[in-house]
């Protein structure tokens, strides 16, 4: 399912300008379809291993799943209201919400934590760039600009957090993590080290006083 989404990008720049919307809904359904025979897979074996790096598991693949049906529901969203611009411009919205759904498969099928924190972090760049261009409001340029240091400020805490175990555990792979000894939340250090964990995924989320960007 990841190769064939990173080809829907040289497809969106090679298809005719009249059938470039329809080729790309059409080709993301059949991406969005495959992608429900993981539920199946998953759920009767638990893990499923596609490489050391890359796997799916019965929390993962739900989120994989609904990350393949986002792409044709927006741009079925999308096609009239982009459909006056030039035809680039067009061509360059559909892979911007291609690369997103790339790198969000890349980051729920990691198996390696810091992997899946670049892959997270990495959707800011096309979101940023959408808000940026294709933002409905005359503040948009503002609103990306809070968007990116809000989320990035947010996400720092939490790379310390998993390079301290990398450091104390000696592994930040979701295979080995689960072999090695659980560490004891006892100290304020600790609790520190848990709210930086969070903090990143709380940032993403709409709340208050970290969204003051969305308004």
């Amino acid at each position: 399912i990841l190769i064939p989404t990173i080809m829907l990008i040289p497809t969106t720049w090679i298809a005719p300008a009249k059938q470039l919307w329809s080729t790309a809904l059409i080709y993301s359904l059949v991406i969005s379809f495959t992608s429900l025979t993981w539920l199946k897979s998953t759920m009767e074996t638990g893990w499923s291993f596609l490489n050391p790096y890359m796997a799916t598991d019965p929390l993962s693949t739900p989120l994989l799943a609904l990350t393949c049906w986002l792409l044709p529901l927006m741009i079925l969203a999308s096609q009239h209201h982009t459909s006056s611009e030039p035809i680039n411009r067009q061509r360059m919205y559909i892979t911007l919400l291609t690369s997103l759904q790339i790198f969000l498969i890349l980051a729920f099928g990691a198996t390696e934590m810091l992997m899946f924190y670049i892959m997270f972090e990495a959707t800011l760049i096309p979101t940023l760039i959408i808000i940026t261009r294709w933002g409905n409001q005359t503040e948009r340029l503002n609103a990306g600009t809070y968007f990116l240091f809000y989320t990035l400020a947010g996400s720092l805490p939490l790379l310390v957090a998993l390079l301290l175990m990398q450091n104390s555990s000696g592994t930040l792979s979701l295979l080995t993590l689960q072999f090695t000894p659980s560490m004891q939340m006892t100290s304020f250090a600790d609790k520190i080290w848990w709210a930086g964990c969070l903090l990143a995924f709380l940032v993403k989320m709409p709340l208050y006083g970290a969204h003051l960007w969305l308004p």
